[in-house]
């Protein structure tokens, strides 16, 4: 069955409701990311006396007030008018974003895919299986919004900073050397490669059991969920790790997962 990932169009967003033209369950913001399967037909059905086009979707929110509901996913029906179609071509590197603010879902799908694209596309020795990938882009979700030029405090180098917020800042910053950009993803990847085969030392095998070597994790096929526990306790190391946070990385990660499969890129 064909897939199609979507997102909110309209800058005022759009209602999900629970069938076509049937009643509102919730409002989604602009940008948020939707997949829809060919085998759910859409409905030309009017409501408050206009025409629409709607479609059954699979959608991923972040609702209430708790910074943990991060990537709830549900299903319900939205206008095709108030979506568009997210491009099967991949992004490239001048397409990805790098500014430290608070991105929508869309926006962070280009760095994903970027990111995704990155890591499969190295040699067979050093090539991430995808889920290790997607559990690292979960992580990736919540610490920085996925962009590389993400500050937990602006400018504060004793703060987390880049995709995966180096605490302190400075851990990563220090090691640029004249001319590089401290956004450049590819940088920032490299920087993650290089803790793979042990150049800087980031990695806590022992933070979670059974043990597993940062070289082992980016060649598991582990489920997406329990590699995303991993990377929080092993690479992220939070001084206290909840049940909350191991949930919110999970939920990233399966996100990222059905986001990328629906798309072609794993």
């Amino acid at each position: 069955m064909a897939k199609t990932v979507l997102y909110v169009s309209s800058s005022s967003g759009v209602n999900v409701r629970d069938a076509a033209a049937g009643n509102k369950v919730r409002a989604l913001f602009q940008g948020t990311l939707m997949i829809h399967d060919s085998s759910d037909a859409p409905v030309k059905k009017a409501l408050n006396g206009t025409t629409y086009t709607w479609l059954k979707v699979t959608y991923y929110y972040k609702g209430g007030n708790d910074a943990y509901l991060y990537a709830t996913k549900e299903t319900g029906w939205v206008t095709e008018e108030n979506t568009a179609k997210v491009s099967t071509t991949k992004p490239s590197k001048s397409s990805v974003y790098t500014e430290d603010k608070s991105y929508k879902q869309n926006e962070r799908l280009v760095n994903a895919r970027y990111i995704c694209n990155y890591l499969r596309s190295l040699s067979s020795d050093i090539r991430w299986s995808v889920n290790a990938i997607c559990a690292m882009l979960g992580n990736m979700d919540a610490e920085s919004g996925m962009s590389p030029g993400s500050w937990e405090e602006t400018n504060n180098k004793d703060k987390g900073y880049g995709l995966v917020h180096w605490t302190p800042a400075s851990k990563y910053l220090n090691t640029l050397s004249t001319g590089q950009s401290k956004t450049d993803i590819d940088l920032q990847l490299k920087r993650i490669l290089a803790e793979v085969d042990g150049t800087y030392s980031q990695w806590a095998i022992n933070n979670h059991s059974p043990a597993l070597s940062f070289k082992n994790f980016t060649q598991s096929v582990k489920t997406v969920k329990s590699l995303a526990e991993y990377f929080l306790r092993c690479y992220e190391q939070p001084t206290r790790v909840t049940e909350n946070s191991v949930s919110e990385r999970s939920r990233n990660a399966q996100k990222w997962y059905d986001v990328l499969s629906a798309l072609g890129d794993i």
